[in-house]
C-alpha cells in the first residue's frame, strides 16, 4: 500500500458522510452508512437518529428525492475502488460508517468477506438487522 492511503481513504468516506448530512437537512443526531460492494453488486443505503429515534433514509423528511441519495451513495462506491486501486490496497466488500453528528465522533467497520457468495445473507437483510439492532439499542 502506498503511502497517503489512509487520507485519501478518510476523504471518500467523509465525502460519504457529507453526503448522508446533506440529506439529513440538519435533521439527524447520527448517521449509519451501509455499503457492500463485490465486482457485480453495490448497495448503498443509510439510517439516522432523529429526535430520538431510529429512522430508515425514506422515513426522514427531506427535500432530496430518495433515489437520488441512493444513487449517488452507489457512485461513491466507485471513489471507494479507485482509491484503493490507486493506492494499491485491497478493496472492502463491506463498510458500515457511524457518524454522531452532536460530538463529530465517526467510527468505521470494514470487512473483506463476500459473503453473499454463501447465499446465505444478502446484503439488505444484513443492513436491516444492523438498522434492527440500532432501534432496539436507543
Amino acid at each position: 500500500m502506498k503511502k497517503g492511503f489512509e487520507d485519501a481513504f478518510s476523504e471518500v468516506q467523509s465525502e460519504i458522510v457529507s453526503l448522508c448530512l446533506e440529506y439529513a437537512e440538519g435533521k439527524a443526531e447520527k448517521i449509519f452508512v451501509y455499503i457492500y460492494r463485490t465486482n457485480t453488486m453495490r448497495m448503498f443505503n443509510a439510517f439516522f437518529k432523529s429526535e430520538g429515534k431510529i429512522l430508515a433514509a425514506s422515513q426522514l423528511p427531506s427535500t432530496c428525492s430518495d433515489d437520488e441519495f441512493t444513487d449517488v451513495g452507489r457512485n461513491d462506491i466507485s471513489k471507494i475502488e479507485d482509491v484503493c486501486r490507486e493506492y494499491d490496497a485491497q478493496i472492502p466488500n463491506e463498510l458500515k460508517l457511524y457518524y454522531d453528528v452532536i460530538t463529530h465522533k465517526f467510527h468505521a467497520e470494514i470487512s473483506y468477506e463476500d459473503y453473499s457468495v454463501k447465499g446465505k445473507v444478502t446484503p439488505f437483510e444484513v443492513f436491516m438487522a444492523w438498522l434492527r439492532k440500532e432501534k432496539n439499542d436507543k
